[in-house]
């Protein structure tokens, strides 16, 4: 099992925003004003979670960075770009993090790519999307499905 200090701070950070990044990663593929609210909420509660009841140290870790006083730096975004480019990036320091925890820590590889997909797809589930008034919604759109599906794609894991 591996734990910050096994990381470099660099490493770290990516691989402490992660797990935003995965959920941002959702909220972007389907932005709406209200849902993006829930979503984010839902984001910071599942990593909460995680970090009360993970069984990998790494994850608890994670969990106990992001609800410290100190919150991480979360690295800039395109912002002139599509939100095609923004998700490729997201998915790609994700994708990254993945690597670099499986580079320290081969048996944490897999429950740490597990951790940032089901904070995509608790993200993905927190609010409906679409219809007018709650009419004609859908509780996960088809975009944030295909959000997933890439984010697990690219981490190597099937859905």
């Amino acid at each position: 099992m591996s734990a910050q200090l096994d990381y470099s701070p660099e490493e770290w950070q990516e691989i402490v925003n992660a797990p935003v990044l995965a959920g941002m990663l959702v909220i972007t593929s389907d932005p709406a004003i209200f849902g993006s609210i829930k979503e984010s909420a839902t984001i910071a509660a599942t990593i909460s979670e995680y970090g009360q009841s993970s069984e990998t140290e790494l994850i608890r870790e994670i969990g106990q960075a992001m609800s410290g006083k100190e919150k991480p730096k979360m690295p800039e975004l395109p912002t002139k770009e599509g939100p095609a480019e923004v998700m490729s990036v997201l998915v790609k320091k994700c994708h990254s993090a993945a690597r670099i925890v499986e580079s320290k820590s081969p048996e944490e590889a897999e429950p740490f790519s597990l951790y940032l997909i089901d904070i995509a797809k608790k993200t993905a589930q927190s609010s409906r999307e679409g219809g007018f008034l709650g009419i004609g919604s859908t509780r996960v759109s088809d975009q944030e499905k295909a959000a997933v599906k890439q984010l697990a794609d690219a981490l190597g894991i099937p859905l």
